[in-house]
């Protein structure tokens, strides 16, 4: 055979087992290319599920925050800033939530409770001449009463106007009252304002007393849109209250015919006048309060 056509023939049989070959290990290259690529792509598109559903824990995916951690200006040093209950104390915007607004004033008549009534029967209850009750929510840093939501769902019911109160510590933190009691007393659940219960004077001193006193005062009347109503005794007002809550309404108990007797004259719209009370459908005694003068329950409406 010519050398030139014996080279030829050799180049050719060279190139046809260089495309055997390349046909043979084609499908093998793009084999794996496809799963190279599908490595590549997997952990985007979990991610992208994840940020669409959640974390398997039913948590939203966290975001990094990338501002130093500490707490907001407004929150006290002691409030964790995580706490789905701290509402801003300096947040002078009131809840949006419109209240309930009933208004029974068909007796000056009513009374408060909390569980030291117990089981309450107010199928009974709404056979007295009343028209009002102010119902113990919270008291101190934790305290909630245990039968709190059923008195107000039972008072609602058989149409009395409803409050809410909480009995305030002098020796907690103000700032944690408040986030217990705003926890707990809803607007849309109330007919009239809040009432604080102002009767212990703690450990602390006169001036801290009456100054955290006020500031829960003004944090309860931002949270509520509305004044808060002030309960206390006509000795205990007189002794460290008196000239210190020109414009808020009082609710003040004195156990006598009497009626009680102020010594900054100021005019109160409740007078508490007895803590021996009988009402039916309750059977321990009760708190039964009246409304005095030319006052009207609607003065205490939210």
């Amino acid at each position: 055979m010519p050398r030139k056509l014996a080279v030829f023939s050799r180049a050719t049989r060279t190139t046809r087992r260089r495309n055997l070959l390349l046909m043979k290990l084609s499908p093998r290259f793009v084999l794996f290319g496809v799963l190279v690529a599908f490595l590549a792509l997997a952990p985007l598109s979990a991610a992208a599920q994840r940020e669409k559903k959640g974390n398997s824990d039913g948590l939203p995916t966290p975001v990094v925050n990338s501002m130093p951690d500490e707490p907001s200006a407004e929150a006290p040093h002691d409030a964790p800033t995580g706490d789905s209950r701290f509402i801003s104390l300096n947040d002078p915007t009131p809840q949006v939530v419109h209240p309930r607004g009933n208004i029974n004033s068909l007796y000056a008549e009513g009374i408060d409770i909390s569980h030291h009534q117990h089981h309450i029967d107010w199928d009974q209850v709404a056979t007295e001449p009343i028209s009002y009750v102010y119902i113990k929510a919270t008291e101190g840093r934790g305290f909630v009463d245990e039968r709190y939501q059923r008195n107000v769902s039972e008072a609602h019911r058989i149409g009395l106007s409803v409050g809410s109160y909480h009995f305030y510590r002098p020796n907690v933190d103000w700032q944690e009252q408040f986030v217990n009691m705003i926890s707990i007393v809803k607007v849309e659940e109330q007919d009239l304002v809040p009432l604080i219960d102002v009767e212990d004077r703690g450990r602390v001193s006169e001036s801290k007393f009456i100054g955290d006193l006020k500031l829960f005062v003004e944090a309860v009347e931002r949270h509520y849109g509305k004044r808060p109503l002030i309960y206390s005794g006509q000795n205990f007002y007189n002794k460290y209250l008196s000239g210190h809550f020109p414009h808020h309404q009082f609710m003040i108990a004195r156990y006598n015919s009497d009626r009680p007797y102020l010594a900054d004259g100021k005019n109160y719209i409740i007078w508490q006048y007895s803590e021996q009370g009988r009402v039916p459908g309750i059977r321990t005694n009760v708190d039964r309060s009246r409304i005095i003068g030319d006052f009207s329950l609607r003065e205490l409406g939210m």
